[in-house]
């Protein structure tokens, strides 16, 4: 089974990967902006249609997360937008954010499945995770975009944030691991660690290819290390836990790669 079939991304996720990396690295600064070809070929490496292609750029133009302009050449360009940057922030930041938790409490009447889906969907992309029937737990992330998005959606009076000290005592470390099943998150992560190094590494590798991997990578190191990963501190976690060797890898590997990926937008974000 590939990379691609065993982590398979959203293709909304997967096409704001190059308009995150292009904002986001450093070596990047001087590249193309982010073009609509050059999402169309990364979302033909994805596996997606032309169909759900068009659909779903359709879809990210409305949505918030892009702001868009033309060039002097006619072709529009991407960049990220205030919840894009809300939730980069709250990644990068996730080394430094402070001790304790950010509570998420909802409640909607039985009807309203549009509107708890679109509060579970922004909390996921945050961080949240599930503790208990409409409640759901977080590090201390930032949460003002996410209160704007709810706001616009005419959803603030159903969602209630709190933010709560943290407990160091051994009983509620031992809860939350209990909760959240550390001794199988852990399996998780290392053998998505050897398997994304393998895929970025991979002998032979042309600039398209290594760029079409690196970027699809994103969202899928997004998912298994923040979406997916329990909201712990890292006093909670055991001394041997594998996250801490993920966080800083897509980094690490695109520094070493940055030519690569500097000729890779130039070649397809055209």
């Amino acid at each position: 089974m590939s990379f691609l079939q065993k982590y398979p991304v959203p293709l909304k996720e997967l096409l704001l990967a190059p308009v995150i990396f292009r904002a986001g690295l450093p070596a990047l600064g001087h590249v193309p902006l982010v073009s609509g070809a050059g999402l169309r070929d990364l979302a033909e490496f994805g596996g997606f249609s032309d169909g759900a292609f068009r659909t779903a750029m359709s879809r990210l133009r409305s949505s918030g997360l892009v702001r868009t302009h033309t060039d002097s050449k006619g072709v529009v360009r991407y960049e990220p937008d205030g919840l894009t940057q809300s939730l980069r922030q709250s990644v990068m930041g996730r080394p430094q954010r402070p001790p304790g938790f950010q509570l998420v409490l909802f409640s909607f009447k039985a009807g309203d499945g549009r509107e708890r889906q679109v509060v579970r969907e922004a909390l996921r992309l945050h961080g949240f995770q599930k503790l208990a029937q409409n409640a759901y737990l977080a590090g201390r992330v930032e949460t003002a975009e996410l209160a704007a998005l709810f706001a616009r959606e005419g959803l603030e009076d159903h969602v209630f944030f709190f933010t709560c000290e943290p407990d160091d005592t051994k009983a509620f470390q031992r809860r939350l691991a209990s909760v959240f099943d550390l001794a199988a998150r852990a399996k998780v992560l290392a053998r998505f660690h050897d398997e994304l190094v393998g895929f970025l590494t991979a002998p032979g590798l042309t600039d398209v290819e290594f760029g079409r991997r690196f970027l699809y990578s994103g969202p899928a190191h997004f998912r298994v290390t923040w979406v997916d990963e329990p909201p712990l501190p890292p006093e909670a976690l055991p001394a041997d836990y594998p996250l801490s060797s993920l966080l800083g890898l897509l980094e690490s590997i695109g520094a070493h790669r940055a030519g690569a990926l500097q000729r890779y937008f130039a070649r397809t974000h055209v």
